[in-house]
């Protein structure tokens, strides 16, 4: 036995068991994302400021609505846009130390990368759970803790305020939530945010256990007349949801339902997003949805001021970035004057 060599393979083992530990904990410098839910992800990541200049390239970014990380960062327009369906060969042509992708891609190309060789973090973000659990991971890994620890707290005191301020009310109001697709209309699975978001505001999802699937489902005319929700919020993504809403608070056949009757058929309000999905917006999602639901219950809760703060908090803006960038693009039922 060559007890020099052994020495040798023992001591640069145990280099490689200490130093990787410590390798893993150096924030990146070439950040990278991607995929179909690329938007909700880029959103997060941009919530951290040290991480917005170490961003290299990114998916589509814009639903239909505009592109938002454009106001965060100067250098955005001039970063390349990936194809959401892009080969892992493509990520890895840049060059990057970090690829953040949604947790659904690990089978595909992230796991790709991850063979590669390039570290790749992923995200869930489909519930407040989630969140919580992601914040804190990307500020792990971008090295910014204590930024992770402000944004978990702003998003559990939103649902704490809204369960404080929707308990205890004498009813739960029945909700349907329905994205338009053309003249169809569909329904969110039970996990998903929507679903929680009118949960957590003290409404009743009519649709559960009509879609057990894990993407949208349609549904027709006659199930939406048999479920008659007291109240209808209506999405779309990739245009302006005044005119999906208008349409049907003009169809007769909706002006008989209980929610056409109480002129509750509402449009979900939009900036850049729409407030109801698991971007970060869903705070003002939420917030919206109280104010809806239990508008005596809610009548501290000033929409326009929780907005700003929303926005100060998650990307800095002051009062007057706000209303430059935001306001101009509010639509929907929002409540901000």
């Amino acid at each position: 036995m060559n007890l020099s060599r052994t020495r040798s393979a023992l001591a640069a083992a145990l280099v490689l068991t200490v130093s990787a530990p410590v390798l893993a904990q150096v924030p990146p410098d070439r950040i990278i994302m991607g995929g179909r839910a690329a938007v909700l992800v880029a959103d997060a990541v941009y919530a951290f400021p040290s991480a917005r200049p170490r961003v290299i390239a990114v998916g589509g970014t814009d639903q239909g609505l505009g592109t938002f990380l454009q106001e965060l960062d100067p250098s955005f327009p001039s970063k390349p846009v990936l194809d959401r369906n892009a080969a892992a060969e493509v990520y890895a042509a840049y060059r990057p130390d970090l690829a953040i992708f949604k947790g659904a891609l690990k089978r595909g190309v992230g796991g790709a990368l991850e063979a590669l060789g390039i570290r790749v973090h992923y995200l869930d973000l489909e519930t407040p759970e989630d969140y919580y659990r992601d914040l804190e991971g990307l500020g792990r890994i971008l090295g910014e803790p204590a930024r992770a620890a402000e944004l978990i707290g702003y998003y559990k005191g939103v649902v704490d305020t809204a369960a404080r301020l929707s308990a205890g009310a004498a009813r739960k109001p029945r909700v349907l939530v329905v994205q338009a697709v053309g003249d169809a209309w569909e329904v969110p699975p039970a996990s998903w945010m929507q679903t929680r978001i009118v949960e957590m505001a003290g409404g009743s999802p009519v649709w559960i256990g009509a879609n057990p699937g894990d993407g949208w489902a349609r549904v027709g005319l006659e199930q939406i007349a048999a479920w008659n929700p007291d109240v209808i919020l209506i999405i779309d993504y990739r245009r302006g949801v005044d005119e999906a809403a208008s349409r049907m608070r003009a169809d007769p056949r909706f002006s008989l339902l209980a929610a056409g009757k109480s002129g509750m058929i509402l449009g979900f309000p939009q900036d850049f997003f729409s407030w109801d999905q698991p971007d970060t917006r869903w705070a003002l999602g939420l917030f919206w949805a109280v104010k809806i639901l239990h508008p005596d219950r809610s009548a501290s809760l000033n929409l326009d001021a929780e907005a700003r703060r929303f926005y100060r908090v998650l990307y800095g803006f002051d009062d007057a970035a706000f209303d430059r960038v935001v306001r101009p693009r509010l639509t929907g039922d929002h409540g901000i004057r």
